[in-house]
C-alpha cells in the first residue's frame, strides 16, 4: 500500500504563468492516473482538460508561486493534492495525492510531542514532519514536503548511514541510535535518532522518524570528560589523557618512521618551596612551570601535568636524537630567570629526563619509567639539568637502591635493635627518630618529640648546646629531664651527610640518675 502516488511533468525553460505550465510533459508517474480514474496523457494541458478540479488547482499554484494543497475525495477515500516545484529534476513541477486519514493520524498523534518527528513514505520522502522538527531543524514545512529525508539533513558522508537507518526503522525492533544531522543553515546538531515503521491495517506505508535533541547532554559530557581529563590547577591534560595522547603520537611514528620523545620532569626541591612560602605560592608555582613548559614547545606537543610536581611533556615527529637535545636546552633555558611574585623572587629551577620511542621501549609505562631513572640522574647533577635514559644509568641506580637496601637493613639491626639508647636529628636539630631502647629507659611518649627541635624539648636543651659545639665526638651532659627524673648522659655524636643533607646519630653510652654513681 503506497501512501503518495504523484506526477511529474517537466519544461524546456522556468516557467510562471498557467499558459506556460500547460506545456508540460509528463516525465514519470506512480498511480496518480489509476486513483483519479483519469486517462494516461503525456502533457498537463491535457491532464487538466480531463478534470476541472486539477485546473482550478493548477491556476492557484500559477497565482501563487508556492506550494498549495487541496483536500479532494474519489470514491471512499479522502486525498490532500499538493502541487509544489519538483526539487530532483530542473524545469519541473509534481503533483502528489496523499491520503488524508494517514496525515491526520500523524498530526493527532506527534502535533503536540515535545520532540521532533517527521513522517516519511517508503522511498524517505518527507510527508509531514511536527512542529518541534521545524524548531530543531530550522525548516518550514513547506520547504521540505515531498523532499528526501536523508539528502536534506544527514552529512553527505554519512548519507548511506541515513538510508540504511531508513531501512531498519522499517523493521519490527524500533532503532534507537546517537548521530549528528544538519539544520538548514548547515550547522550540525547532535540527536539521539530512533525509528519505526509506520503502519495501516497492517501494512508497512512508511516510518516515523524521531530526533531528540541532546545538545545540553553532550556539553554536559564534555564538562565532565574535561575534568576527567584535565588537571584542575593549571587546565593542562591530566595522566588520564597521557595515555592517549602517546598512543596518538605512536601511530604517528610507525606510520613516518620517526621517533617519540617523552621527557619526564620534576621540580627542583619544590617541598622547599612550599615550606617556606605556603601552599599558595606553591601553587603558582605549579601555573608558572606549566605556562613556562607549555610557551617552550609547539602547539603540537603534548604538555601533562603528570601529578605533584612532576610533568610529562609528549614530542612527535623526532627524527634525530640532536632534535631532542634542542628542544631540551630550550625548555631548561625557560626557566633561567628566578619567578617573581607578590614581591618576592624565588629561584624556580627543573630536571629533565629523557625516554625515546621505540629506542628505549615500546609502551608508556616503560618510557615513564625510564624517563624517572634519567631525571632523578639529572638532579643529582645539579638544577635545570636533563639526561637521556641508558641502560649504564639504570644499572647503577639499581646497584645504589640495593646498596641502599643492605644499608637500611644493617641500619635497623644496629639502630632499633641496639641495647644503646640512639636518637637522630637533622640540622635544625629536629628530632627525626629514636630507637626502642630510647623509649624503654626513659619512658618517653614519642608523640611530645618527634618532628621536634630539642630545645623545644624538656630537658634536651643542653643536647642542642653539645651538638652546636661537638661533632664526631663524646661529650658528657648533666641535668637531663625525662619524667620526673634527672639524668647525667655519656653521648657519642656522629654527623652523617647523606645525599647532601647532614645528620646528627646520638648514642648515649651511659646512663646514670643524678647524684649516684
Amino acid at each position: 500500500m503506497d501512501i503518495s502516488s504523484f506526477a511529474v511533468f517537466v519544461f524546456k525553460r522556468k516557467v510562471k504563468t498557467l499558459r506556460g505550465f500547460l506545456n508540460g510533459v509528463l516525465k514519470e508517474e506512480k498511480n496518480f492516473f489509476k486513483i483519479l480514474s483519469l486517462k494516461r496523457c503525456e502533457t498537463l494541458k491535457d491532464l487538466v482538460l480531463q478534470n476541472d478540479f486539477l485546473l482550478r488547482a493548477l491556476k492557484a499554484y500559477a497565482v501563487l508561486g508556492r506550494q498549495i494543497t487541496f483536500p479532494i475525495k474519489f470514491g471512499e477515500k479522502e486525498y490532500v493534492l499538493e502541487i509544489s516545484e519538483y526539487s530532483y529534476k530542473p524545469f519541473s513541477i509534481i503533483f502528489r495525492l496523499i491520503e488524508r486519514d494517514i496525515i491526520t493520524i500523524f498530526r493527532e498523534t506527534n502535533y503536540n510531542l515535545p520532540v521532533a518527528t517527521v513522517l516519511l513514505d517508503n522511498d524517505s520522502k518527507i510527508l509531514d514532519a511536527n512542529p518541534q522538527f521545524e524548531r530543531l531543524f530550522g525548516f518550514k514545512r513547506e520547504e521540505i514536503i515531498g523532499k528526501n529525508l536523508n539528502e536534506l539533513i544527514v552529512p553527505k558522508d554519512e548519507i548511506q548511514d541515513g538510508f540504511n537507518l531508513n531501512g531498519i526503522a522499517k523493521k519490527p525492533d524500533n532503532i534507537r541510535v546517537e548521530r549528528e544531522r544538519l539544520n538548514k543553515y548547515g550547522k550540525k546538531i547532535p540527536v539521539l535518532v530512533s525509528g519505526a515503521p509506520f503502519k495501516i491495517s497492517g501494512d508497512t506505508i512508511g516510518i516515523i522518524g524521531v530526533y531528540e535533541d541532546i545538545r545540553d547532554i553532550k556539553k554536559i559530557q564534555q564538562a565532565l570528560y574535561y575534568q576527567a581529563t584535565h588537571d584542575i590547577l593549571t587546565s593542562l591534560p591530566n595522566r588520564y589523557l597521557l595515555e592517549d595522547r602517546f598512543n596518538i603520537e605512536k601511530a604517528r611514528a610507525d606510520r613516518s618512521g620517526s621517533k617519540v620523545a617523552l621527557f619526564f620532569i620534576d621540580i627542583n626541591r619544590f617541598k622547599d618551596i612550599n615550606d617556606t612560602y605556603g601552599h599558595e605560592i606553591g601553587d603558582k608555582v605549579i601555573k608558572f612551570v606549566a605556562d613556562k613548559l607549555v610557551k617552550s614547545v609547539r602547539k603540537t606537543d603534548s604538555v601533562v601535568r603528570f601529578g605533584g610536581d612532576e610533568f610529562v611533556i609528549v614530542f612527535d615527529e623526532v627524527k634525530q636524537i640532536e632534535d631532542i637535545v634542542s628542544i631540551a636546552l630550550k625548555v631548561v633555558n625557560a626557566f633561567s630567570e628566578p619567578f617573581e611574585i607578590d614581591g618576592l623572587s624565588i629561584d624556580v629551577g627543573i630536571n629533565v629526563g629523557i625516554a625515546v620511542y621505540p629506542d628505549d621501549g615500546t609502551t608508556l609505562e616503560e618510557l615513564l619509567r625510564k624517563g624517572d631513572i634519567a631525571m632523578y640522574n639529572a638532579k643529582a647533577v645539579g638544577t635545570n639539568n636533563f639526561m637521556f635514559y641508558s641502560k649504564e644509568i639504570e644499572e647503577k641506580r639499581l646497584k645504589v637502591i640495593s646498596d641502599l637496601k643492605a644499608r637500611d637493613i644493617m641500619f635497623r639491626l644496629v639502630f632499633d635493635k641496639s641495647p644503646l639508647p640512639q636518637m637522630i636529628v637533622d640540622d635544625e636539630f629536629k628530632v627525626l627518630r629514636v630507637n626502642e631502647a630510647f623509649v624503654d629507659i626513659f619512658n618517653i611518649d614519642l608523640r611530645k618529640i618527634y618532628a621536634k627541635k630539642l630545645e623545644e624539648i624538656e630537658g634536651l636543651k643542653q643536647v642542642t648546646n653539645c651538638l652546636e659545639n661537638s661533632h664526631n665526638s663524646e661529650v658528657f651532659i648533666e641535668g637531663v629531664k625525662f619524667q620526673d627524673k634527672e639524668y647525667n648522659l655519656k653521648c657519642s655524636i656522629v654527623s652523617l651527610k647523606i645525599s647532601e643533607i647532614k645528620y646528627h646519630l646520638i648514642v648515649i653510652k651511659e646512663v646514670m640518675l643524678s647524684g649516684s654513681k
